[in-house]
């Protein structure tokens, strides 16, 4: 028999010290790096234990990227994003390996869609507390059941605590904890947005939403610099462009708009808004036809767009009432110089231009008007243009026939909208026009009721009263007339 083989005992030493180094390290440099790693192992790993290896490996070792790289997954698991960007930046920093540059890129993408999803969930929420804060002020009895949505929206915020959702029984008490909760929620979406973007400032999509919560706050020109990164990143697409251009031209930016409509256009020729959008501006900046052709490309576009009748109507009695003092000088010179061929031809040649003009607008009304009869601006637009007329005709059927018309267009209007003063003044002018004194005073009186500073109102009413024989109501109104 062969005798037996041992080691010699300082050689087992040495083996024994070996198995335990390379349990402990594996053969890595950095035995809290693979400690770090058998902790997150685990089911479920201990997040707790294994930061604290990876602490150990960073001191140790500033350039381990493998070591930052953990560290930035597990804030990025405990929701600690911000320290979570501070590891992945130092990891990008060291020199990783491909499939750690893989993990990295894929670690980025994860927690970039989360904050952008909880971005949109927390504005959501921000918007549903702003409208229970507006019911509740119309209505706080209704606050009993709405009191555990909002502490429900409340339950996951930092300050939650302060709160005292049980202990409200007025909504002068409760004010300003639902104040409270709508900045807390849009600070906390804005900083989620914000870490998407530190995260990857190649997507469009927070500065998007970003922009919007701005326009929602009315803060426009906060809003005009993240949609312009949006554009920026993102220029062919159509959400972006029209919410662009629409906030441009609210903030009066009207040539940046113009340009960025007509881009718009350049890709969807029949994007209505965007046309409309266009004829409002070429409206401000006195471009009078080109506004007048736009509005025309909408209505060929879409025949049932009452906005677009409406406006070019609007641009079409403008330019009528524009009119009118050159023709009432010309009407007198005519009277003045009645062989006067010259001025004659003037007059006629004016006053058919005028005549278009008109038929122009009272079509574009009519059309408005048949699209939604319960429009009142409509009806009360309509009686300025047959207002305008009157005063131009030289025969007194005609005349009496267009204010008849004008009678009927404000009476309309004030059927659909009984307080309105604009319509009040002109029925009252009007019905004057007519002679019918006895109408005329009734919405002249009920304006001044509404308003007893309007001297026109006044003034129309000292001759309405001058006419049905009431002396002492004509004094005193034509003196209020001329305070």
């Amino acid at each position: 028999m062969k005798p037996e083989k041992r080691l010699h005992p300082l050689l087992l030493a040495i083996v024994f010290l070996t198995t335990i180094a390379l349990l402990s390290g594996c053969g890595s440099k950095n035995p809290a790096l693979t400690s770090a790693k058998i902790y997150l192992d685990l089911t479920p790993p201990d997040y707790d234990r294994a930061t604290e290896q990876l602490l150990l490996a960073v001191a140790k070792d500033s350039l381990s990227g493998e070591a930052h790289l953990l560290l930035g997954k597990i804030y990025g698991e405990k929701r600690m994003y911000q320290e979570m960007l501070e590891e992945f930046r130092k990891a990008e920093n060291c020199k990783l390996k491909p499939e750690e540059l893989e993990s990295l890129a894929l670690m980025k993408s994860g927690k970039w869609t989360e904050l952008f999803n909880s971005g949109v969930e927390l504005g959501k929420r921000r918007r549903r507390v702003a409208e229970m804060r507006l019911e509740l002020l119309a209505d706080f009895s209704r606050y009993r059941e709405l009191k555990d949505s909002l502490r429900s929206v409340s339950s996951d915020l930092e300050d939650a605590g302060r709160l005292k959702w049980d202990s409200y029984d007025k909504y002068i008490q409760a004010k300003p904890a639902l104040e409270d909760l709508e900045h807390m929620l849009d600070q906390k979406g804005f900083q989620h947005y914000q870490l998407a973007i530190q995260l990857d400032s190649t997507r469009y999509e927070p500065f998007f939403n970003l922009a919007g919560e701005f326009v929602d706050k009315d803060e426009l020109d906060k809003a005009l610099d993240y949609y312009q990164k949006a554009y920026q990143l993102k220029p062919d697409d159509s959400n972006v462009m029209n919410n662009y251009a629409l906030v441009l031209l609210n903030s009066q930016r009207f040539e940046q708009a113009l340009g960025l409509y007509q881009r718009i256009l350049e890709k969807d020729p029949t994007n209505v808004n965007a046309l409309v959008n266009l004829a409002m501006i070429y409206a401000r900046q006195g471009e009078t036809e080109r506004s007048l052709d736009t509005y025309s490309r909408i209505v060929s576009v879409d025949p049932e767009y009452m906005d677009a009748y409406f406006n070019r109507g609007l641009l079409y009695l403008s330019q009528a009432q524009g009119m009118m003092p050159v023709l009432k000088a010309y009407k007198d010179s005519v009277g003045k110089n009645k062989k006067d061929r010259e001025l004659a031809s003037r007059y006629q040649s004016a006053r058919a231009k005028y005549d278009q003009l008109f038929l122009k607008a009272e079509s574009d009304f009519n059309k408005g008007m048949e699209i939604d009869p319960r429009d009142k601006d409509t009806y009360f637009h309509l009686g300025l243009l047959y207002v305008g007329r009157a005063q131009l005709q030289t025969e007194k059927e005609k005349q009496a026939q267009d204010f008849t018309q004008a009678e009927e267009s404000f009476k309309r209007s004030l059927e659909l909208d009984s307080e309105d003063i604009e319509s009040m003044r002109y029925l009252g002018f009007t019905l004057l026009s007519l002679k019918k004194w006895e109408a005329a005073s009734l919405p002249l009186e009920k304006l001044i009721r509404l308003d007893p500073t309007d001297r026109e109102a006044w003034g129309y009413l000292a001759i309405a009263y001058a006419n049905l024989g009431k002396k002492d109501e004509a004094e005193e109104a034509l003196k209020k007339s001329a305070r």
